[in-house]
């Protein structure tokens, strides 16, 4: 009879491939993004880029509106505590420090990531979907109803820009 040992060894010594590092569905998000879809009904197109900053413990996913009357500005952060075993995040934009006193939490699986932004006037849940080629993905905002319904604020599908090809001049 053969002992199960050294495949128990292997099995333990190994790191587990079918579980992700968290951060991962974070380094997806890194890079150039357009964002189409609404807000309260309405069209909108954004144009994004994610980036690691603060030597590695953020990501800051900044957003910018594409030709539009009213123009929208945002840098939202996002990290993850490994010691809470969950993702922190802070949106700033445009509207001020009213807005960003809260702090979302929320938690991460699969290539989606859902935070909750407990706001005074009202709860907000952010979902993001990454497809996992990393290609290509969707951002739903819901707002939180006095009864505890939630429905959409803002919907986008999301495709990665390709890179800026590099241009050569001529001498």
């Amino acid at each position: 009879m053969k002992s199960g040992l050294p495949a128990l060894l292997l099995a333990v010594w190994l790191p587990a491939a079918a579980a992700p590092e968290p951060t991962h569905l974070l380094a997806t998000l890194a890079g150039d993004w357009d964002l189409e879809g609404t807000v309260l009904g309405k069209p909108a197109h954004y144009r994004a880029q994610g980036r690691w900053v603060l030597h590695g413990g953020w990501l800051e996913f900044s957003v910018v509106a594409v030709a539009t009357k009213k123009d929208y500005e945002a840098r939202v952060f996002i990290g993850y505590d490994a010691k809470a075993g969950d993702y922190v995040a802070h949106w700033l934009d445009r509207f001020g420090a009213a807005g960003a006193r809260v702090t979302a939490t929320g938690s991460g699986q699969d290539g989606t990531l859902v935070l909750l932004f407990p706001y005074a006037e009202g709860a907000f849940r952010d979902t993001l979907s990454l497809a996992p080629d990393g290609a290509s993905g969707s951002l739903l905002l819901e707002a939180q109803k006095t009864d505890g319904s939630w429905s959409t604020f803002a919907s986008y599908q999301m495709k990665r820009r390709a890179p800026a090809r590099a241009t050569h001049s001529a001498r």
